[in-house]
């Protein structure tokens, strides 16, 4: 039996066609504005959650790359700091304005007030030493270990160990009932020593010691190299860039992460005292006067550069002003001994620089291939979560046709549904 066609049920599969036609038109717009492949978890579960992994994977690239590019900023103004800082320690005998080249020339011999000319640039040196190391990268002091927000290198003036704030001298001495004399009130009453050991109320007068985030670097004091001993070795600062940061029992997996805790007097030769020897040979003094053979031992020689610069200024600015000869027979052989310190500690920051070099070397390469690791996982997601427009415009350009056909096709319907009816009437 053949089924009779209805206007009712006519209607009712155009309307089901015509719905169906235009949900097709509208997803091809959609998707040929927006490009995507799917707007919904629900529309591609498999896709969708796929799209989220390598979504989470670029994200946490990108953010690595962020900290690399950070890092690499950073080692890029250390590299200029202890550039200049190798500049001016140069060991070449002929590069002129290195403190290495001043050194030298004291060591020969000038004549007359030189030896207080070159005391004075030897000490200026020390001080752009210590500028250079306290560079920074933004507002993080960049050779501060992890504690970038405070400066690394100061001076601290030599306090006088008998300063009392308190001391009246007006007040008799309970043991004498006597006043106290004018040395006791000098002593009493100046805060700092000089170089020399003589008392003074100037600060910028008083001999100075380097202090490295306030611990001083030239002690053999057991709890100081302790303190000095954890910045150096034991304070870190990791960043992950990209190495696969792990964790093991709670506790972050070096080798999987960056440490980016630059200490200064790692830089700078070390930290310590340490004893040398030196033999003066038989000589002639200024005077004519024949000097023997005579050997020093000092067990308080810095083995840090700037601390070692800045002895060997002082000891030549306390040089005769008349004939360049030393204060004293010890300041000489004193004179030596810093000077063989001062070309090992040289070699000492010259290896550091070159660790430097290498480190920052290995960050622009692992910059690199962040970047490639980046481009390749958005292509993974471009191709997952877009359609290729050719593709959509194609699509759409059915679709609307396919919503004509159908509008076209209820044009007749509805013509011939008049028609019924008017016959009907």
């Amino acid at each position: 039996m053949i089924p009779r066609m209805t206007t009712t049920g006519s209607l009712k599969g155009y309307r089901y066609n015509l719905q169906r036609s235009s949900y097709t038109m509208n997803k091809a717009i959609i998707t040929t504005m927006t490009g995507r492949a799917f707007n919904s978890f629900a529309e591609d579960p498999s896709t969708a959650a796929e799209s989220f992994h390598l979504r989470r994977a670029y994200l946490r690239t990108s953010s690595q790359y962020s900290l690399n590019e950070a890092t690499v900023r950073k080692y890029d103004v250390a590299y200029s700091s202890m550039d200049s800082v190798e500049k001016v320690i140069d060991t070449d005998p002929e590069s002129e304005g290195a403190a290495y080249y001043a050194i030298i020339r004291a060591l020969n011999g000038p004549d007359a007030s030189g030896r207080n000319a070159l005391g004075q640039e030897i000490s200026a040196h020390a001080n752009d030493l210590v500028q250079f190391m306290n560079g920074r990268y933004g507002d993080n002091f960049v050779f501060s270990g992890a504690d970038a927000l405070n400066v690394p290198l100061t001076w601290r003036p030599t306090k006088n160990p008998d300063y009392d704030p308190d001391f009246d001298p007006t007040v008799p001495d309970p043991a004498t009932g006597d006043l106290p004399t004018a040395e006791v009130i000098a002593r009493k009453t100046s805060q700092y020593l000089t170089s020399d050991g003589e008392l003074t109320n100037d600060e910028f007068k008083a001999g100075r010691t380097l202090c490295y985030r306030g611990i001083p670097v030239d002690s053999n004091d057991p709890s100081v190299l302790e303190q000095l001993d954890y910045l150096s070795k034991g304070e870190k600062k990791y960043v992950d860039i990209g190495l696969g940061y792990d964790m093991n029992g709670g506790v972050v997996e070096s080798s999987s992460v960056y440490n980016i805790a630059l200490q200064a007097v790692d830089f700078l030769g070390g930290y310590g005292l340490e004893t040398r020897t030196v033999t003066l040979p038989s000589r002639t003094n200024g005077s004519g006067e024949e000097l023997p053979s005579q050997t020093f031992t000092f067990d308080d020689i810095p083995r840090n550069i700037v601390s070692i610069t800045d002895e060997i200024g002082t000891i030549l600015q306390r040089c005769s002003p008349e004939d360049g000869s030393f204060a004293t027979t010890e300041d000489e052989a004193r004179f030596n001994a810093l000077v063989d310190a001062f070309e090992e500690s040289s070699f000492r920051v010259k290896d550091r620089f070159t660790e430097l070099t290498t480190q920052a070397q290995f960050l622009k390469n692992n910059q690199q291939q962040l970047k490639d690791n980046a481009y390749t996982i958005n292509e993974q997601i471009q191709g997952i979560d877009y359609v290729d427009e050719a593709a959509a415009i194609s699509d759409f350009i059915f679709a609307k046709y396919c919503y004509d056909t159908a509008l076209k096709v209820g044009n007749s319907i509805l013509s011939q549904s008049l028609m019924d009816y008017m016959n009907f009437t």
